[in-house]
């Protein structure tokens, strides 16, 4: 399926060793960073504040396939909400979302307004289900909204455009408040991570702690994907996760649904 090929997370997709707990992990995630993060203490609140929760842009409302799969039973616990979640950001947002952030930032960077519709419409192609594409528009399309209320001119064209896009918004948003790509990346990743595991404490459910508890595993592989996004070639820029595709692909004819992805 889409998140790690590897015995154990085939055999969490299948349910077996659910009932165990998921330990904190123990290592120095930290080494595996490709820069020391530095940023101002407004640079760092303002991407909070990009990053958070609480930016109206409707992220709630989505699961990115995170659905069908609890419905299926691949995901069941926070063990295997951690392998799945943790799988697609290694093969998806390390290799997609994270290296084409990077470059909408440097286009942001040069007031590349045509770069930056291009790069939108690449993410659009490269979703493999209908409802990806119309989420990274409709969040893309939200945000840039956002950014112009906040004072942020630039994202105007953004606001209705087909290619809009949310990876090129968080881009934008990033550049107009002095963040730099690294920790944009960061923050863009902390928010899909936090995304994911809230709307899987719904799906599955998950208790308080035991949501916590697998957050806290699958950040500890953000920094290796921020590595990873970063020393992408461009002709290695691009994802495969059939079961993300088909997980996406099979909630637009779901019974009963929560999420619009």
């Amino acid at each position: 399926m889409a998140a790690s090929t590897t015995t154990s997370t085939e055999a969490g997709w299948l349910g077996r060793g659910t009932s165990r707990e998921m330990p904190l992990p123990q290592r120095d995630a930290s080494a595996l960073s490709p820069s020391r993060v530095s940023l101002s203490d407004l640079g760092m609140l303002r991407l909070l504040q990009l990053s958070s929760s609480l930016c109206p842009i409707g992220a709630f409302a989505y699961s990115q396939g995170l659905e069908t799969a609890v419905e299926r039973g691949w995901v069941t616990s926070e063990v295997t909400l951690a392998d799945w979640v943790g799988g697609v950001g290694e093969h998806a947002l390390a290799r997609l979302d994270l290296p084409l952030l990077l470059q909408a930032h440097a286009a942001a960077r040069a007031g590349d307004t045509a770069r930056l519709l291009s790069i939108g419409e690449r993410l659009h192609t490269s979703r493999e289900a209908r409802e990806l594409s119309e989420q990274e528009r409709q969040l893309g399309r939200s945000l840039a909204s956002v950014l112009v209320n906040l004072g942020v001119e630039a994202a105007a064209p953004f606001r209705s455009h087909e290619h809009a896009s949310y990876v090129v918004s968080f881009a934008l948003g990033a550049h107009s408040f002095g963040v730099e790509s690294e920790p944009a990346m960061l923050g863009f990743a902390f928010a899909w991570c936090e995304q994911q595991v809230s709307a899987a404490s719904r799906l599955v459910p998950l208790g308080h702690m035991a949501a916590q508890r697998a957050l806290s595993a699958i950040l500890a592989r953000v920094p290796a994907w921020l590595a990873l996004a970063g020393a992408l070639e461009e002709r290695d820029i691009g994802s495969v996760t059939p079961g993300l595709a088909m997980s996406a692909a099979w909630h637009e004819t779901q019974y009963t649904r929560l999420f619009r992805s």
